[in-house]
């Protein structure tokens, strides 16, 4: 019979401790916002957003890396001050000013051909077009989009409509 009595005032007890910790626990820590280190402004985007987060930098630079099938210094020269890294502000490399004209190209083709078939609300940014659907893991596609022009006869047979 004790113990019958004694089971609820356990667990009330349990109920007020537990209560207790978590208002410390969602306790705001006021040093919290002292850590926090902004990310310094990019050097050289030309492109991209100037308030890209480095993570979202770095994926994008990987999807490139990987569509092209090439690695970092394809587009980026080595540094001067330390060799073993890359200058990625610097524009010495042509290669890096075609990449630049492709984000252009395929951010045009995304805004002005797929988004305005999107539902609203539409999204800032629309991805459907994007290296890799023609770069397929190389620097040179063009033979991959040779064979195109072969898709497209077998699709549509030479007639009228090509002597134009």
């Amino acid at each position: 019979m004790k113990l019958k009595k004694k089971l609820p005032t356990l667990f009330i007890a349990i109920a007020i401790g537990v209560a207790t910790l978590s208002f410390y626990a969602f306790n705001a820590d006021s040093n919290a916002d002292e850590d926090y280190i902004a990310q310094p402004p990019w050097d050289n985007l030309k492109v991209l957003p100037k308030d890209i987060s480095k993570d979202s930098l770095t994926y994008l630079m990987k999807s490139y890396s990987a569509s092209l099938g090439v690695k970092c210094n394809f587009c980026h020269i080595k540094s001067e001050a330390d060799p073993s890294k890359l200058d990625f502000a610097s524009d010495g490399k042509f290669e890096k000013e075609v990449a630049r004209g492709m984000i252009k190209m395929t951010d045009d083709i995304n805004e002005n051909y797929f988004k305005p078939h999107f539902p609203d609300p539409k999204p800032e940014q629309v991805y459907v077009v994007n290296c890799v659907l023609c770069h397929r893991g190389t620097t040179k596609p063009d033979k991959y989009l040779a064979s195109m022009a072969e898709m497209y006869h077998a699709i549509k047979p030479t007639g009228a409509d090509d002597k134009k």
